[in-house]
């Protein structure tokens, strides 16, 4: 994926182009509607990594940005994510995700920190639980 935003300062307006493969300008989206929800979310992130980059912030919390993404998509977004942060050494990033994250080595920059799962009160079961 590679993608633009378009400022129209006449219109104060922005608007996104999303470019989903290298073929030929069929591929082009320009509608946000039109993306999956796990495309999307790949952009939101991307458009927020690069906002990022121009904005002077001592830290960044994203929540949840992996969400409605593929394993691919969130391998790759997990990945890049982590090479913003040591490019940044000097920020602080701080990624909440209920996802699986067992790919992430954790290192002297990189920080692991894992809730447990909410208690279950009267008998309350998991949807696995409910289900089996």
């Amino acid at each position: 994926h590679s993608g633009q935003v378009v400022f129209d300062y006449d219109k104060k307006t922005l608007s996104v182009v999303v470019q989903k493969d290298n073929r030929d300008s069929q591929s082009q989206i320009t509608d946000p509607k039109l993306l999956s929800g796990g495309e999307r979310s790949y952009v939101t992130l991307s458009l927020l990594i690069s906002l990022g980059e121009c904005i002077e912030c001592p830290f960044r919390v994203m929540d949840e940005f992996d969400v409605f993404m593929d394993a691919v998509s969130r391998k790759k977004a997990l990945e890049t994510l982590i090479e913003t942060g040591k490019k940044y050494a000097h920020r602080q990033f701080i990624f909440i995700t209920p996802q699986d994250i067992s790919s992430v080595t954790p290192s002297p920059m990189v920080k692991i920190h894992r809730m447990r799962p909410p208690g279950r009160l009267n008998g309350q079961q998991t949807l696995e639980e409910a289900m089996a």
